[in-house]
C-alpha cells in the first residue's frame, strides 16, 4: 500500500513511499480529520495534497499514539486542531524529548494536542467519527472508528503481516484492547504497519500476542538470561535491528527479565 487510496466510502489510507507506516483520513461535511501523519515532512504533505483534492484539506488530525513515526509528518499540515488522548499528550512529551537527542530529529517540530480527551470522544463530523483509548501498544494507544462505514483505523495495537514494536507494551491491556475489538462491528482494519485487512486481522495480532507472551514467560520459567531469551525469540518471532531492541526492552521492563549476564546458560 502506498500513496492514499479509497478503502470504502469517505475514508482512505496509504503509506509512505518505503511502505513503513500508514495514516489516512475521513472525507467529512467539515473537511478531512486525519489519522496520524507519516514519518516524515514529505508523507505529512503528501497526505495534506491528497486530503485537499479530496476534501478541500485536513480540518484536524487525530494522533493513535506519541510515537515518532505516527506524528512527525504534522509539521507539515495546515493550521487545525490536533485531537489525542490524555495517553498521547502525556507520552507525546517524552517522545519530543527523546527526539532532541537524536541530531536528524532535533529540528523537527510535531503538531502539540489542542484537544484533549480522557477515554473516548465522539466527533459528529457526518460522518461521525468515535475515538477511544485502549492502550497496552504505547501509553496512548487509541483506535478511530467509523461506525457507519465499519472503518477502525487500529493504530499500532496491529501489526499486519510484521513483528509487532514491543517495546513500551502493557501486555493485558494490549490483549484485552484486541479481545474488545473483536466483538466490535468491524469490515475494515487500518494496521498502524502493514496491508489494510479486514477483521480478521484483530484476531491474527491476538494470537500472535498471546503466543510471544506465552514463549518468553516459558524462556523466564527456565531461567534464561536476556541475551538467550532475546535471540530465542527473535529467531522464532523475526525481530531484527531496531525491532531487536524493543524486545529486549520489552523482556527487562515488561515481562520479568533482569540484566545481569549470570542466567545466560553457556
Amino acid at each position: 500500500m502506498s500513496g492514499f487510496e479509497c478503502i470504502k466510502g469517505p475514508v482512505f489510507a496509504g503509506s509512505d513511499e518505503e511502505g513503513r507506516v500508514n495514516a489516512g483520513f475521513i472525507r467529512t461535511a467539515r473537511g478531512a480529520l486525519a489519522v496520524d501523519s507519516l514519518v516524515s515532512p514529505e508523507g505529512g504533505r503528501a497526505l495534506a495534497a491528497a486530503a485537499r483534492a479530496e476534501a478541500g484539506g485536513i480540518s484536524a488530525v487525530v494522533f493513535t499514539h506519541e510515537h515518532w513515526d505516527h506524528i512527525a509528518g504534522s509539521a507539515e499540515f495546515p493550521p487545525g486542531g490536533v485531537i489525542a488522548s490524555e495517553g498521547t499528550a502525556g507520552g507525546l512529551a517524552a517522545e519530543l524529548e527523546w527526539a532532541q537527542g537524536i541530531p536528524e530529529l532535533a529540528n523537527a517540530s510535531p503538531r502539540r494536542p489542542s484537544l484533549v480527551f480522557e477515554t473516548r470522544v465522539r466527533l459528529p463530523w457526518e460522518p461521525e467519527v468515535v475515538v477511544v483509548e485502549l492502550g497496552g501498544h504505547a501509553e496512548g494507544s487509541s483506535v478511530v472508528f467509523v461506525p457507519e462505514y465499519k472503518v477502525l483505523f487500529a493504530g499500532d495495537l496491529v501489526f499486519n503481516g510484521r513483528p509487532a514494536w514491543v517495546g513500551g507494551i502493557r501486555p493485558e491491556k494490549w490483549l484485552f484492547a484486541l479481545r474488545l475489538l473483536e466483538g466490535w462491528d468491524i469490515d475494515v482494519v487500518v494496521p498502524g504497519h502493514g496491508p489494510v485487512g479486514g477483521k480478521d486481522v484483530l484476531a491474527t495480532q491476538r494470537v500472535w500476542l498471546e503466543r510471544f507472551l506465552a514463549e518468553a514467560s516459558a524462556l523466564r520459567e527456565r531461567g534464561e538470561g536476556l541475551q538467550r531469551a532475546a535471540a530465542a525469540l527473535a529467531a522464532d518471532f523475526g525481530f531484527a535491528g531496531r525491532q531487536l531492541d524493543s524486545l529486549k526492552a520489552a523482556l527487562v521492563h515488561r515481562l520479568g527479565f533482569t540484566t545481569e549476564e549470570g542466567g545466560d546458560r553457556p
